[in-house]
């Protein structure tokens, strides 16, 4: 497959069956991605190579042997490109993405290697050098998980608590991050904000004590009071309507997809995935997210042994 283009991605499913019939074509596609202007030799930076009979790229002048999947989640893998290439686009192109037991009911391997694809790719899913959500940023928190998946309040036992913030775009919601917090005090939620949010920002939140600070850290801050209904338990005003809208929408995935159950140390994995999704969610191709992580899988060429012992031990267990 000659792959011309910048930005080349199939527009649907047939396409995608159609582009990436063969093993050839999936390899073809991942080098071009990876080294699109050319492959160099990472050690003398000759650009001239041959490919060996196992697919290793062997430089001209220094002979280094160099393999497409060194250093990215495909490395040392039995299974077919093609088979990793079907999984990222039914994670990318899928609206609540998948879980373990769908990729196995499709044939792409044994429950345990999708379980361990899913977080693979899923680690890859944020781009390092994204830009920072700016303008109108409606900033809260909210708990997933416990006993009593219901219950409201910032002292919610049993859960896991979620920071996050929501960029408006005039009346629509625009870009989203979500991040996995230890508690909602000051010292987690402010640096959440500073990290996620370009200095300068409108950021609306409630009352809470912990978003005080954000006028200091050079934030326009507009803190409004919240009224709740009693019988309900719930937010019942129009401030911060936006993060309460991907709020439910997360909560709403969890549930649906991973049927509530998750573990506190893969939580950020799903939200990192759900974020990826939403904030490509008006492409006018649902295949161009799936170009997007391919490239993002392509270029992460580093994917810390340390990110992934967590999943490493599980499946050894």
């Amino acid at each position: 497959m000659d792959i011309q283009l910048n930005e080349f991605f199939p527009a649907n499913e047939a396409k995608f069956d159609e582009l990436f019939a063969t093993e050839e074509a999936c390899y073809a596609y991942l080098f071009k991605l990876r080294w699109s202007d050319g492959f160099r030799c990472p050690r003398c930076g000759e650009k001239q190579h041959w490919i060996s009979a196992r697919g290793l790229l062997i430089c001209s002048e220094c002979e280094y042997n160099q393999s497409l999947t060194a250093g990215t989640i495909f490395h040392s893998t039995k299974k077919p490109l093609k088979l990793w290439f079907k999984a990222m686009w039914c994670i990318t192109t899928r609206k609540n993405g998948v879980s373990a037991a769908t990729l196995h009911g499709l044939g792409l391997g044994s429950y345990k290697t999708c379980w361990r694809w899913l977080h693979k790719l899923r680690s890859c899913m944020v781009d390092k050098n994204r830009i920072k959500l700016a303008g109108a940023v409606e900033a809260d928190e909210f708990y997933l998980g416990g006993e009593e998946s219901g219950k409201m309040g910032r002292g919610a036992e049993h859960k896991v608590a979620v920071a996050i913030a929501v960029e408006k775009d005039g009346k629509k919601i625009g870009r989203v991050r979500l991040q996995v917090i230890e508690n909602c005090g000051a010292g987690e939620l402010i640096p959440f904000i500073r990290d996620n949010v370009e200095i300068g920002s409108t950021v609306f939140t409630d009352r809470w004590s912990g978003y005080k600070q954000l006028s200091k850290e050079g934030y326009d801050h507009q803190a409004e009071a919240q009224s709740k209904d009693k019988k309900k338990g719930s937010n019942t005003g129009k401030t911060l309507d936006a993060a309460h809208k991907v709020i439910s929408l997360v909560k709403r995935l969890m549930l649906g997809t991973f049927q509530g159950r998750f573990d506190k140390k893969y939580l950020q994995r799903y939200l990192d995935a759900y974020a990826f999704r939403f904030n490509r969610r008006k492409t006018d191709f649902v295949g161009k997210r799936f170009f997007r992580l391919v490239q993002q899988v392509a270029s992460s060429t580093k994917i810390l042994t340390s990110a992934l012992a967590p999943v490493n031990r599980s499946l050894a267990n």
